[in-house]
């Protein structure tokens, strides 16, 4: 206890390093603990490697989905797609092995009645991003050959213009993960 006053002395009054009060095995069991929590958060799901698939400037980033889904049924699924290079490029289809096809989405709010409207490409700009987001655009696969269920992974491919076909894996997530953002 004593040792953890003087600590919490010292950072308050930042005369010494908080860590220098700390003997090397205390640093050790420090940075051993904090490399399991990282390498469980890892394991759950909770950090992710980004982008999951990157060519000619475009870059996948961290394709998920959420719930579950039987055989036969639609899924839904999200992406933010990145473009590093000085032209424009354009996503023009999705191709997958687990579902019959797979269709773009945008929400059409024109009319004051939201529905939900099919694209033939989603345009990614120049040194720009583009986020599918739940109640903007998603990306629905149509008819699934298998039941999916949370943990699992859902091989697709993306096939832009000028990138090419860059491959990546969907993530099926609980559905009481925390809401993504952009991943900006």
């Amino acid at each position: 206890m004593k040792r953890v006053r003087q600590w919490l002395v010292a950072v308050a009054t930042a005369d010494v390093r908080p860590f220098a009060l700390l003997s090397s095995a205390a640093a050790w069991r420090l940075g051993g603990l904090a490399a399991l929590i990282g390498a469980g958060l890892l394991a759950m799901g909770q950090i992710h490697p980004e982008p999951v698939a990157q060519r000619g400037g475009v870059a996948v980033i961290h394709p998920w989905a959420k719930g579950s889904a039987l055989k036969g049924d639609p899924l839904p699924f999200y992406a933010t797609f990145a473009n590093s290079a000085a032209r424009p490029d354009r996503l023009l289809k999705i191709e997958t092995a687990a579902a019959h096809h797979a269709i773009l989405k945008a929400l059409d709010t024109k009319t004051g009645i939201v529905r939900p409207v099919e694209l033939d490409e989603l345009a990614v700009p120049a040194n720009g991003r583009v986020s599918l987001r739940p109640g903007t655009h998603q990306i629905t696969l149509i008819g699934l050959y298998a039941k999916v269920e949370p943990g699992s992974f859902i091989p697709v491919t993306f096939v832009f213009e000028r990138a090419g076909r860059l491959s990546a894996d969907i993530r099926v997530e609980n559905l009481g993960e925390p809401e993504h953002k952009d991943h900006s």
